[in-house]
């Protein structure tokens, strides 16, 4: 098939959708070298007026389907096949306070979230009621600390292991594929706060709940009626897992799904749209991560980039900010101890 795959930063749902012998057109705001090893034709997406360019898109390139990516799930266009949930159900899902609110309807664990910080003891999170990646949650320790505006979210702060399983839908019925560690703002990446960093894959099972928390984001997504890719994030407390998101897109994880076992998650995505579901689940053959590098500073891409074990790879003469992700490394090895001190040394070696 022709697939024309539109979003921020679409690279690993670009590669994934190659090897699944598929001719890709590409179209997000970076364009980074290593998009073009995936894609036929890639194209710059304007960071506005994109909606306006949807049309010509699909004019001009004629592919066979679409998949929206990051930053575009909520999009809509006519005239060829979208290969997302329904734009109704990704808005509704991507609202943290409607999912904590269907988890507790629904028995499931949840995450006490309102819409006022009134009546939390401190401390507590607070986040953007719609927003991914982590980007604007914060802990607040005292009455000092809180800053309070329109968007925005309390919740209850817990801890736990941040996770993830990776699931497939077919609007019916889902199944996992993957669970994974999440690893949230890495100092030595870059990040801070709650800032998403990556993942390693697949989470240990010596984790207390790895096996429940997989059984519970099957039936999440099932009950939600979604199709495709999607994700569960949870965190895994002393008491067991508790749901904290819904992503129903590609998730950043699929990278090091795909790296530890044999699956394709593009394929496995695209055949759910006939009602398929893997028939088991994937068995990891290694230990994969993947980290994303924020820049300290605004900085000047000023060397060549690429290596076998680098994504997002920037064009020389880039200008990153100073917060933004500048590119992703890539580990594989035995456990999770070899992969994450492969990370920190390539890491290091970018400096």
């Amino acid at each position: 098939m022709r697939i024309l795959v539109i979003g921020i930063n679409i690279r690993h749902i670009a590669g994934s959708a190659s090897r699944a012998g598929h001719e890709v057109i590409a179209i997000d705001c970076y364009c980074d070298r290593d998009l073009s090893l995936w894609a036929k034709e890639t194209e710059r997406l304007p960071r506005e007026g994109w909606v306006q360019r949807l049309p010509s898109f699909v004019q001009q390139f004629r592919p066979d389907a679409v998949v929206f990516g990051p930053g575009l799930e909520e999009a809509t266009i006519q005239g060829v096949p979208v290969l997302n949930n329904p734009q109704e159900k990704t808005s509704q899902v991507s609202d943290k306070l409607w999912l904590a609110r269907w988890l507790e309807e629904k028995g499931f664990p949840f995450i006490k979230t309102e819409t006022s910080p009134e009546g939390f003891s401190y401390p507590f999170l607070v986040k953007p009621r719609r927003g991914a990646g982590g980007v604007g949650c914060r802990a607040v320790e005292s009455a000092e600390e809180l800053s309070w505006q329109e968007g925005l979210i309390a919740q209850e702060l817990m801890n736990g292991l941040p996770a993830s399983v990776s699931v497939i839908g077919n609007g019916r019925e889902a199944r996992a594929i993957a669970e994974n560690e999440q690893l949230i703002g890495l100092a030595w990446a870059g990040a801070d706060g709650f800032r998403y960093s990556g993942n390693i894959t697949p989470l240990s099972r010596s984790q207390r709940g790895v096996g429940e928390m997989a059984e519970m984001a099957e039936e999440i997504i099932a009950g939600l009626g979604l199709v495709g890719s999607n994700g569960v994030d949870f965190l895994l407390t002393e008491d067991g897992p508790v749901p904290v998101e819904v992503n129903s897109r590609f998730q950043g994880s699929l990278d090091t799904v795909e790296m530890a076992s044999r699956i394709n998650v593009f394929d496995a995505h695209l055949r759910s749209f006939s009602g398929e579901l893997p028939q088991h689940p994937p068995r990891p053959r290694l230990t994969a991560g993947r980290v994303l590098l924020y820049a300290r500073h605004d900085l000047a891409v000023i060397t060549d980039l690429m290596r076998s074990w680098t994504a997002d790879v920037p064009e020389m003469g880039s200008r990153i900010l100073a917060g933004e992700p500048i590119l992703s490394v890539t580990a594989r090895g035995s456990d999770r101890d070899e992969v994450m001190a492969i990370l920190k040394s390539q890491a290091a070696a970018l400096d």
